[in-house]
This record gives structure tokens, sequence and C-alpha cells, in this order.
């Protein structure tokens, strides 16, 4: 999807209002399955962290938010098994190859925490499209790219962080958001050194790897994405991340939604995934609450299904309490006390 796309969409998310959540200790949950790609992960994003994410400043619940337990709550009793949260990078590790901000990193744990308490995955998801903080100039720059931030140090912030959440069985870690203006070739470098450094650290968990291009599920193939990760064999549990919305021209900004989409998108890079003998995730989709959209979106996690030898599953997009009420993909009900499911979750819940 292109950039004014994608921003459109995201930008159409953001309202005011939340508390953050107060954690349990991950050492008394029962254990989950770390190292395997045969979870299925039914997840939603919930979305707040991530909000004015180059502002190292910036101070929760005024500018940003973390998820509530309440909202946990709602998608466990629907059977959600997994939580995509998206968060800022440059918050977590403000100084360049420097030490996590210990408080930012509690509150994330906190939500794992709690996750875990409630036999949930979480995907740990530093949602800043292919860039990172660089504390010199104090702004964000691209990893990898001729006149960017050196891959290295895009593995040192995951080795920190892996480091940090190594002893987490229900963590996962989904290593970048819809990195874009890299080459393949330049988004394969960054995600090699982010992988070495997560196993470095001795972390074992799936490991999700995403695609440029907006690491857009359609274009796997024209992206040079295939290409570049072709006969990849990993190192320990990984799988790569697409993401793919239902309209049209896939941007997830329009109403509308395109008969027979999913399987126009996700045919190829599924037959990929066979022959490479990898899984995939679908980190974000999302559609609205006309009949052909709930009809498209059905099918889409109906596939999710029928084709479970690649796909580990989907997170949709998305929740959050400060996600607008008027947003066209909002899962979240209006009142959490007494939830009222959107259309869209029968669609979820009876087809995945």
């Amino acid at each position: 999807m292109n950039n004014s796309h994608h921003f459109r969409r995201y930008l159409a998310t953001l309202v005011a209002g939340l508390s953050i959540v107060s954690g349990v200790a991950h050492a008394t949950i029962a254990p989950l399955p770390i190292s395997s790609t045969s979870i299925k992960l039914k997840a939603i994003n919930l979305s707040g962290a991530e909000y004015s994410s180059s502002d190292v400043h910036a101070a929760v619940n005024v500018k940003y938010t973390y998820p509530n337990n309440a909202e946990i709550d709602y998608y466990q009793s629907k059977g959600f098994t997994a939580i995509r949260l998206p968060f800022s990078g440059p918050r977590l590790q403000p100084v360049n190859m420097g030490e996590l901000n210990l408080v930012e990193l509690a509150r994330i744990k906190a939500v794992v925490d709690y996750a875990a308490s409630k036999r949930m995955y979480v995907i740990l998801d530093p949602h800043d499209y292919g860039a990172k903080y660089d504390s010199s100039v104090q702004k964000s720059r691209m990893i990898a790219t001729k006149d960017g931030l050196p891959a290295s140090q895009f593995g040192n912030f995951w080795k920190r962080v892996a480091l940090a959440f190594k002893a987490y069985p229900n963590v996962i870690f989904g290593i970048m958001n819809e990195p874009h203006v890299q080459t393949a070739a330049q988004w394969k470098a960054a995600a090699d050194y982010a992988i070495y450094g997560i196993r470095k650290a001795g972390a074992k968990q799936l490991i999700l790897i995403p695609g440029t291009n907006w690491t857009a599920a359609w274009a796997w193939e024209k992206s040079g994405n295939a290409a570049v990760w072709q006969g990849y064999s990993g190192h320990g549990a990984v799988a790569f991340e697409v993401h793919q919305y239902l309209d049209s021209d896939s941007s997830g900004t329009h109403s509308t939604c395109s008969t027979g989409k999913t399987a126009r998108a996700l045919d190829n890079i599924s037959a990929w995934a066979r022959a490479n003998k990898v899984k995939l995730f679908l980190g974000e989709t999302g559609w609205a609450q006309n009949d052909t959209c709930l009809a498209e979106g059905a099918a889409m996690a109906k596939y999710m299904g029928t084709n479970s030898d690649v796909w580990m599953g989907l997170a949709y997009w998305s929740g959050g309490k400060w996600v607008s009420q008027k947003y066209m993909f909002m899962l979240t009900p209006s009142s959490l006390t007494t939830p009222v499911d959107k259309p869209q979750m029968k669609a979820i819940v009876e087809n995945f």
C-alpha cells in the first residue's frame, strides 16, 4: 500500500482517553509453547501505545496509551489467543545503542503479564515503518538505507528487547511494522541483524519477519520479498508476517470491499510459502460493516483455516479504547461493561 493511503487509514484511528494496565507476575502462569510455528493465532491489534511514536518524551495517557485489562478480557472471551501490541521503538530505546527505558519497558511487561494470566500471546510490534530513532539528531531515520542508520543498531535494539523478554513464554517478536522505503535486499539485511540479536540474547520465541513494501501480501513477489527470502531456513522458530486489506487497492482506506479479493491477494504467497516450507501470519487485515465487506471478511477468516498448513492465523486491525467508534474497522465495543459485538466479530468467530 502506498504512503498516503496507509497514513490516511492510520490517522483515522486517533482520538483520546484510557488508563494503563496493572501487571501480574509472569512466573505464576503455566508454560506456553515458545519455539513452535504450529500455534494458532487469532489476534487483535490493540492500538494506542504507538501514538506519537517519534516523541520520546510523550506523556503516557495524554499522547499515547496501553490496553487495559477489560479490553484483554473481552477478546479472550471471544476466543482470541493473541494480542498484537503496537508500541513506540523510540520510547523504548531513546538513545542509540543505549539501555531500554525501564519505565516504558514496565508498561509493556504489564500488558504481557496480564495477557499471560489469560493464556494469550503478545506480539511485540515496534510500529515504526522501517525507521529507528537516532538520538544524535533527535529524529527517526530509516534502517539499512544508504543514508540511514546501520542495521547493527536495529540488531542492538532487538538484542536488548529479547534479553528483557526471553523468560516470557507468551511473547512473540514481530520485528517491525510495515517497512517500505528499503529495497527487499536492504530490509533483509536489517531483519537478519534483528533475528541474530534475538537469538544471541538466548530468546527462543517465535519471530515474525515482515517484508518491505508495506509488508503487502498481494505484492510479495512484485516487491522482491519472495526472491530475497527464497529458501530461508531461519534460526529457530520463524514465520513471515504480511498485511492485507480487502478494498480494491489493498490500502485499507475504503469502506468498500472487492469480492474475491482474499484469494486474489493470498493465493500466490500461500503457494510461495508451501514451496519454501515456511509459515505465514496475517498481521493486519480489516473490513467495514456493509454486506459485501462482511462476506469477504468471512472469506478471509475461513481462508486462514482452509490453508492452515501455511497460515498461522490473523490479527484484525483494530481495537483500542483510543480508536474512534466511528472508525470503519473498529472491533472493540463502545462499552466493555455490557459489550455489544461489532458485526465484524461474527465473521471472525464463526469462520476461524
